[in-house]
């Protein structure tokens, strides 16, 4: 860790300059029966997400439970960090954040002279690769693996820049970051606004009953005169239908190659698996963890899904989904839905908004699983086909918008990662905002 000067967390937290301390244990832990509704947030690891604490979805522990914490209470600014069961995952508590307390499992890092060490500084030391690799070369250490003790995390050395420098790096990267959490809310956004209008559509059918009771459809007069105005005696607007999803859509079912055979993986095309879909932050994979050879190719049973088709785990759990960016085969655990006439956007909502159907028929002993046949055999709303050309003119470009915004997240993504340990360790030289001001 040449060019700049380090120091442990153990030195720093003896000058008190940092605090790392991990959830109560033991007697002082809450009791079962102490979870509430509401109340004092209990942070798990589960609760970190893309860097931030999901307090919305968190458990609470009740007032008797808060009472006897005595380790692991949060604070404004707190960095968090997952140490036991999900090595890694790192989030950043806001400025305002509930009452809230660590679990055993996660440590609080906290910044308490931020002249010494800058909070921003910290949370970008800590998600780069040395840190990384400081934080896995122990996770081995005992018989509890994966597992980080607070005694191995004391241990850790911080590089310490100047304290300008580490502001100035403290800023660059959370630039980036806030561009890609408004990326991340705009693409949140977009997906509303595409599942609202299929529910409109498709679910509620808005139009038709507008129709019926002789109200605007707030539609152009084009896209409303496709619409009918009253309801066949099966219940759906007259003139639809229902049809097989596997007519409907080809439905891949995927398989995993030899891993006794190290010729069938590589670095050519990409392979998925339900592990992947479950990191994603929106319906959108960019990249799978592994990769298969061109001989590894030639044993999988999907072949290269093409882009833009839909990815469904369909077991363990049922339901993870994602569009496919990238050719892209796929393991047993998956659906490959691959357009035929209609455009996979739809088949993505109404994946979405059948979910707990396809749970519902699920089969198997050990856990549940909805078999490529069944899903091939569930009944599919099929509304003529100039209607949906009409959705999927709507939903193709807000599903490129989200696209774009995933792929420029990526790339400010990896843009950071490049620039960080360059950064801290003084191989790339930046100006701190009080050196400009001398210079000028």
């Amino acid at each position: 860790m040449a060019g700049n000067p380090t120091r442990t967390v153990e030195e720093l937290q003896a000058e008190g300059v940092i605090f790392v301390e991990d959830g109560n244990h033991g007697e002082y832990r809450p009791l079962p029966h102490e979870f509430v509704p509401s109340g004092m947030a209990f942070i798990r690891a589960a609760d970190l997400k893309d860097g931030n604490v999901m307090f919305s979805t968190c458990e609470h522990i009740n007032d008797a439970a808060a009472a006897r914490v005595r380790k692991g209470i949060g604070a404004p600014n707190d960095i968090i960090l997952s140490h036991k069961g999900t090595v890694g995952k790192i989030a950043r508590v806001g400025q305002n954040p509930p009452a809230f307390v660590c679990s055993p499992q996660t440590t609080v890092w906290r910044s308490l002279d931020p002249n010494k060490l800058d909070r921003a500084y910290l949370y970008a030391f800590m998600r780069s690769s040395e840190f990384a690799k400081q934080l896995y070369k122990v996770q081995g250490e005992t018989d509890m693996a994966p597992y980080v003790s607070l005694t191995a995390q004391r241990r850790f050395s911080i590089p310490l820049p100047h304290i300008d420098t580490q502001r100035s790096i403290g800023e660059i990267t959370s630039t980036l970051d806030n561009k890609i959490e408004l990326n991340q809310r705009m693409a949140e956004t977009l997906e509303e606004i595409a599942r609202a209008l299929f529910k409109s559509w498709f679910v509620d059918f808005d139009p038709v009953r507008a129709k019926a009771e002789g109200r605007p459809t707030g539609l152009p007069d084009d896209i409303a005169a496709l619409f009918p105005s009253c309801f066949g005696d099966d219940g759906l607007p007259e003139g639809w239908s229902t049809a097989p999803f596997g007519e409907l859509f080809e439905v891949r079912s995927g398989n995993t190659p030899s891993t006794d055979k190290p010729e069938y993986w590589g670095e050519e095309h990409s392979w998925a698996t339900p592990r992947d879909l479950s990191r994603l932050s929106s319906p959108i994979l960019l990249a799978t963890e592994r990769q298969l050879s061109k001989a590894g190719l030639e044993q999988s049973n999907s072949g290269l899904l093409p882009p833009r088709s839909i990815l469904l785990s369909t077991r363990a759990p049922i339901g993870y989904l994602a569009f496919a960016v990238v050719p892209v085969a796929i393991n047993q655990g998956m659906a490959g839905i691959v357009a035929k006439k209609w455009s996979t956007s739809y088949a993505w909502l109404w994946c979405e908004q059948n979910v707990d159907m396809f749970i519902s028929v699920a089969g198997g002993s050990t856990f549940p699983e909805i078999s490529k046949g069944t899903l091939r055999s569930l009944p599919m709303l099929a509304p003529p086909n100039d209607i949906i050309e009409a959705f999927s003119g709507r939903a193709d470009e807000l599903v490129s918008r989200i696209i774009n915004l995933a792929k420029e997240s990526q790339t400010l993504g990896e843009l950071r990662d490049i620039l960080l340990p360059k950064l801290i360790f003084g191989e790339l030289s930046i100006q701190s905002s009080a050196e400009a001001g001398v210079a000028a």
